[in-house]
């Protein structure tokens, strides 16, 4: 097992499993969804450093595409934006902003981790518990209350319906749209365009079968498999990455990078350019 790697020999790693190949470059409905069940998890549209594998990247087949200025008339961002709502829409991936409050696919064979570790029950009406201690926004409080009375909902229904249809309330409300997704909430069922507009639904009615699913998964299993699925999409990585990316405490990470070390999946202690930085890697 090797102990030291150039991060060329990181990036080429990256570039097979990311698909940032243009002999490996995602190009159909069937090979976007192969590409997000292969990875598990991947961002719609970018990908900053590598942290993650991304749709869009894997479109172009390139490893570092720059943003075109002219994104209505880009193909391949037209693809990701098809994508985005054709797969959510048949219950194939879950999307929404989660990963660092970006948008986020994930494969319905990884969403029950994930939402293992959302702390959510699935119960209709768990999120005025939430709301009593103090962890969710009046608005997404009064968005939740719209959707149990309607499901699924447009947006501009759920503007009206909470008292935020103005110009003025729309940061907020946006704010609390965001909100509900990254906790897992709520979640994107399909878009519209004629007027374009997004339609929304509670994540537990949605995905009723993986929510209960998830029950069975403890959360320190849950973050195992989803780290055990992040080093084989990325072949290395550091405490600190891991914490950006996911979110968790430090101590946590640390916990269960010890734990799938005791495993033998990851070794520790790996250098990148022999730098000083010690990265955690996976055992291949």
């Amino acid at each position: 097992m090797k102990l030291a790697y150039t991060s060329e020999e990181v990036e080429l790693w990256r570039d097979k499993i990311h698909r940032r190949n243009p002999r490996l470059a995602v190009k159909s409905k069937a090979q976007a969804l192969r590409f997000i069940e292969d990875v598990g998890f991947c961002f719609a549209f970018k990908s900053e450093n590598s942290e993650s594998p991304c749709l869009w990247h894997a479109a172009l087949g390139t490893r570092n595409p720059e943003m075109p200025k002219h994104t209505h008339h880009d193909p391949y961002l037209s693809f990701v934006w098809e994508m985005k709502n054709i797969l959510p829409s048949e219950r194939k991936i879950y999307y929404g902003k989660l990963l660092k409050h970006r948008p986020t696919m994930i494969s319905m064979a990884y969403f029950p981790h994930f939402y293992a570790l959302s702390e959510r029950t699935g119960t209709p009406d768990e999120y005025l518990d939430e709301f009593s201690r103090g962890k969710l926004s009046p608005v997404a409080k009064a968005i939740m209350d719209s959707l149990a009375d309607t499901s699924p909902q447009v947006t501009k229904g759920l503007k009206l319906a909470t008292g935020n249809h103005t110009k003025g309330d729309r940061a907020v409300f946006d704010k609390a749209i965001a909100e509900l997704q990254s906790k897992m909430f709520i979640v994107k069922v399909a878009e519209h365009h004629e007027p374009f507009t997004f339609e929304w639904a509670p994540v537990h009615s949605t995905f009723p079968a993986m929510v209960r699913k998830s029950r069975k998964i403890s959360a320190p299993i849950a973050r195992c498999a989803i780290l055990e699925r992040y080093f084989r999409n990325q072949l290395i990585g550091t405490v600190d990455a891991i914490h950006r990316l996911f979110g968790w405490k430090k101590q946590i990470v640390y916990q269960s990078l010890g734990k799938m070390v005791e495993e033998g999946i990851i070794i520790p202690n790996v250098r990148v350019d022999g730098k000083d930085s010690k990265y955690y890697c996976l055992v291949h």
